[in-house]
């Protein structure tokens, strides 16, 4: 071509200075090849490290199924023998276990979660579970009970806390996870109020602590936001970061975070510029369709509430354990008193004091008391015993395993 430029044909006879003698092309592969880059010699090494996990994990799926078909055989002998399917006593020194056989580098409440998610497999197989929860679903009592009981039993969505009692009463529902109380709000009256009128058919089987994490949820900007729903105590709980971050913003109070949730979701629906958010858990963001703009916006972040699993069966002792009573005391000076100090002389430990109106007469007055101990516990039985003289009336509602982790 008249345009190609053609290099001029060197003399073979001429001498070329070494330092400026360029390389031949072998001596470029030859080169090329000992600097081969990096992620190649990576890539290799993933390949072979991923061959082992896949080695593992096909151990890890024999073993957990060879577990499973044990967990079968004890399903028939619990049906058979009429035993609970859910034993948290039993739960509480299987978790302490694998616990403590667990040396690393998986996290306690990793290697906590796994065998949840386990358990809750094993319900299934023994017999399938139904759990009965305060609603509505993204609440954070359907979290909490998510995160005990695993994602393989059925749920049912109630609407009261009285719904949950009932509900498990009736056998409709095996067992019912409802709040006792937050650490930042105190006692939940409702339930408390509650149990004055189901006692007699009901236990306290297992309680559960959840760390509440609220969101903003939304499907727009920050700045387009014009409206939040929420429930009052959400708003109560978020004061000081609303007043900061949406100081000027209308506030909606509705029943539950999951109402909440929801609304937000119509709002969209109908019109997406609407601008409106949802203060609730993540849960309730993914179960709506909601993008969480912002999560742990609570004013104090140590926020825990302390949930029941309610039943009709009573838990066995498992070394570590609290018992919930109720009880009223004779209209007289020390009488409360009287019945403390029962507990203070024999050195058992009371974790929690509650009071609501009996109900009954004006200006009387139901007591809620927990105690590190378990009812059959012959000495801590007598303790009961003890305080029972110092009342007009008590009512052990149920003896359980102490919650031993934090669930998030």
């Amino acid at each position: 071509m008249a345009d190609e430029i053609t290099e001029p044909t060197p003399d073979p006879n001429e001498s070329i200075p070494v330092e400026s003698a360029p390389e031949s092309n072998d001596v470029q592969s030859a080169n090329a090849d000992s600097a081969v880059p990096s992620h190649v010699i990576d890539d290799a090494s993933l390949l072979e490290l991923r061959e082992k996990i896949d080695d593992v994990d096909a151990k890890l799926i024999e073993l957990v199924n060879a577990r499973a078909s044990l967990v079968v055989d004890v399903g028939k002998i619990k049906r058979k023998s009429g035993a609970p399917i859910y034993a948290p006593h039993r739960e509480q020194a299987v978790l302490k276990k694998v616990q403590a056989l667990n040396k690393g580098p998986l996290a306690a409440k990793t290697v906590e979660a796994l065998y949840r998610e386990l358990m809750s497999g094993s319900f299934h197989l023994e017999q399938p579970l139904r759990i009965g929860y305060l609603g509505p679903i993204g609440s954070y009592s359907h979290l909490a009970s998510i995160r005990h009981f695993g994602s393989s039993v059925a749920y049912e969505d109630l609407r009261a806390v009285e719904g949950v009692f009932i509900e498990v009463v009736r056998g409709h529902c095996d067992y019912g996870l409802v709040p006792i109380e937050n650490t930042t709000g105190g006692g939940i009256a409702e339930t408390l109020d509650t149990f004055t009128e189901y006692h007699e058919n009901i236990s306290i089987y297992s309680e559960v602590q959840l760390e509440v994490r609220r969101c903003l949820l939304a499907n727009c900007k920050p700045k387009q936001i014009k409206k939040i729903y929420a429930r009052p105590d959400s708003f109560s709980h978020c004061r000081k970061w609303l007043a900061t971050q949406f100081p000027n913003i209308e506030h909606v109070g509705v029943d539950s975070s999951g109402t909440a949730a929801r609304m937000a979701q119509e709002a969209y629906r109908d019109d997406p510029e609407c601008g409106v958010a949802a203060i609730g858990s993540e849960l309730a963001g993914e179960h709506y369709g909601l993008h969480v703009l912002f999560s742990g916006i609570e004013d104090n972040p140590n926020n825990i509430t302390r949930f029941l699993v309610l039943s009709k069966q009573q838990a066995g002792i498992s070394g570590d354990d609290k018992t919930s009573m109720m009880f009223v005391t004779p209209d007289r000076p020390g009488a409360l008193v009287d019945v403390l100090s029962v507990f203070k002389r024999a050195g058992v430990n009371l974790t929690h004091i509650d009071k609501r109106p009996s109900r009954r007469i004006n200006w009387e007055y139901t007591f809620f008391i927990d105690a590190e101990g378990h009812r059959d516990d012959p000495a801590f039985a007598e303790v009961i015993g003890e305080a029972r003289a110092f009342c007009r009336e008590l009512t052990v509602l149920g003896s359980y395993p102490r919650s031993q982790r934090l669930l998030t």
